[in-house]
């Protein structure tokens, strides 16, 4: 059985968006789709007006699944014959996406950062903050915000590093991905400390930002396999690589996996990235041992 990408859907055109990356990545990689529409019971589905679109109502639950099933279908047919399965699931939408993303057959979840609509769907946004936060396969995030192409292409990827191996953990994900399409890897760093004009301050940050550019070209030495270049930078983390990613058609970087109620915890400029960044960004997760 072939692995599958995961690509959640909650009816909506924005959540949608993430349909061409799960295609491009499944034909690249020889795998497969599931279209996931997940839904919580009519009675327990509560409206709310300022962000939800009415819907109709059914009087009973086939006609409920009915719906679902027609959408995925429909969204099936839309893709090449035999790349996409679907599948329809009660219960709480982030859950259901997390069990079944960590069922052994899933190689990545794809999914859409916004989403809305009505009656039996969800806010795809802040499911996908929650995958994010508690999934252990890596997830690519499509801001819906941002224009899609029906074939998206892959010529340049952003792995932003910070010295620690848990960031270098995503550069072997993004040379596999690179290799596939020919692109270029940019391993690329921020040294945090601006310049303030004082000379002592000043050549300190000269000083780090030397120190940064040869540990990006001794990381991009144990890959003399892939095509890459290295860039360091003074400016914020997350300012950084949101600057450095609109030359790029795809960030690829490693954050904490969590369990437990810990599983709900994220890093502060990944989470950022999340609601800020137009690129699509694929975070790869490494699990600590106490997580």
């Amino acid at each position: 059985m072939k692995k599958r990408y995961l690509a959640p859907l909650d009816g909506s055109r924005l959540g949608e968006k993430a349909l061409p990356w799960a295609r491009l990545l499944a034909e690249r990689f020889d795998r497969e789709i599931e279209l996931l529409q997940c839904y919580q019971p009519l009675a327990s589905v509560y409206m709310l007006p300022e962000v939800a679109i009415p819907a109709p109502v059914y009087h009973d639950q086939a006609g409920f699944h009915e719906q679902i099933d027609s959408y995925l279908q429909s969204q099936k047919e839309s893709l090449p014959e035999g790349l996409a399965h679907t599948t329809r699931c009660e219960g709480d939408p982030a859950a259901a996406i997390l069990d079944r993303a960590e069922s052994g057959d899933i190689e990545a979840v794809v999914i859409s950062s916004h989403g809305r609509g009505g009656l039996g769907r969800w806010l795809l946004g802040s499911v996908a903050t929650k995958v994010l936060r508690g999934c252990t396969v890596p997830v690519l995030v499509i801001n819906s915000a941002t224009e899609v192409a029906s074939r998206p292409e892959i010529k340049n990827i952003l792995v932003p590093v910070d010295g620690s191996k848990l960031a270098e953990a995503a550069i072997p994900e993004a040379i596999k991905i690179a290799e596939r399409f020919s692109a270029t890897i940019h391993l690329y760093q921020a040294v945090t400390l601006a310049p303030i004009g004082h000379p002592q301050v000043d050549a300190a940050v000269a000083f780090n930002l030397e120190n940064t550019k040869e540990y990006l070209q001794e990381l991009k030495a144990q890959f003399p396999e892939a095509k890459m270049e290295t860039r360091a930078k003074v400016t914020g983390p997350k300012i950084g690589i949101e600057s450095e990613a609109k030359d790029c058609d795809l960030v690829v970087l490693s954050s904490h996996g969590r369990s437990g109620i810990k599983r709900w915890m994220l890093g502060s400029v990944t989470e950022g990235l999340v609601q800020s960044l137009h690129t699509p960004m694929l975070v790869i997760y490494q699990r600590n041992e106490n997580s």
